[in-house]
């Protein structure tokens, strides 16, 4: 067999073989459970408040200062619970830091995570807690869920900036990763 003929061939064999070799990729659901994004105007997560006691839902880290407890509900902010008798804590109030992931304390400032933002927090008075000192910008914004391997909905800048992640049972999302 000639030259210019042995390598058209070849390439033919080539290609079917590496054809057969491929596994077929499964279709992706149409429905089940997805992360959904849950969006806030810029001005609306600088705004950090004191409020009424809340219902813990979504516990996250917990952190003990002197007779109190600050435990964090994902996403949303810090629980301030009076823990001077532990067969009966009270709860105080509840402080609202959307997008809250982390916090820490030293002495009376309470450090936490604000979406993009680092803000410091006296809890001298831990039924009013007063935003001290706000450093905007301090951390990278990832408008994607930190879990791996997780369904989510891509979201939509255009509809604010993604303060948490909602599990929902949605049918054919946009897109999902």
């Amino acid at each position: 067999m000639h030259l210019h003929l042995r390598i058209p061939s070849l390439l033919l064999v080539w290609l079917l073989i590496d054809g057969c070799w491929r596994p077929a990729l499964p279709e992706p659901p149409t429905s089940g459970d997805t992360y959904r994004p849950v969006y806030a105007a810029v001005a609306d997560i600088r705004t950090i408040q004191t409020l009424p006691p809340q219902p813990l839902q979504n516990a996250g880290k917990i952190y003990i200062k002197d007779q109190y407890l600050f435990i964090n509900e994902v996403g949303r902010g810090i629980h301030v619970v009076d823990n001077r008798n532990p067969a009966r804590p009270v709860p105080l109030s509840f402080v609202s830091i959307p997008g809250n992931q982390e916090l820490a304390i030293k002495d009376s400032i309470l450090y936490a995570d604000n979406v993009l933002d680092l803000v410091a927090l006296n809890i001298a008075d831990p039924a009013t807690v007063r935003v001290v000192k706000r450093i905007e910008n301090a951390f990278p914004y990832s408008s994607y869920p930190l879990a791996t391997n997780v369904r989510f909905e891509c979201p939509d800048p255009t509809r604010g900036i993604v303060v948490r992640w909602e599990k929902a049972t949605v049918d054919n999302p946009e897109c999902y990763r």
